[in-house]
């Protein structure tokens, strides 16, 4: 080759780029994950605690508190669609970034094989190139 690098080793720096911009992919999502999971957990406290309180109550009290709980029921419901749409999100990167760690595995060991073979080739027309050696 021109450069000098074997194609194997040169796709196996190709498989590492690939390797880390999935972390990097999988970090971000896991990431917008946890923050959703907070949010949501957060939202669940809110509408747990959201109750009409015991005496008299107006009907404008109880028109805002209806308004105000199905506003953070929907906001609920939204959240956990995020975050289950993120947790499968996750998982598929995740297994891509396997399977990617795998193929770049592979492509290493392919390398060192190939690299191997290029310096035994190399010691072997070194050693044809050079006159026998006498034997006294």
């Amino acid at each position: 080759m021109a450069g000098g690098k074997s194609l194997f080793h040169r796709f196996a720096l190709k498989q590492k780029l690939a390797l880390v911009r999935k972390t990097k992919a999988v970090k971000t999502l896991q990431d917008e994950l946890d923050r959703a999971v907070n949010v949501r957990d957060q939202l669940a406290e809110m509408a747990d605690g959201m109750s009409v309180p015991a005496g008299e109550t107006t009907i404008r009290h109880l028109r805002s508190a209806s308004w105000y709980g199905n506003q953070v029921h929907d906001q609920l419901k939204t959240i956990s669609n995020r975050t289950e749409f993120l947790s499968e999100e996750v998982a598929s990167h995740r297994r891509d970034a396997a399977r990617t760690r795998h193929q770049h595995t592979r492509a290493v060991e392919r390398s060192e094989a190939d690299d191997r073979a290029r310096q035994i080739e190399r010691e072997e027309r070194f050693e044809a190139s050079m006159p026998p050696r006498r034997r006294k």
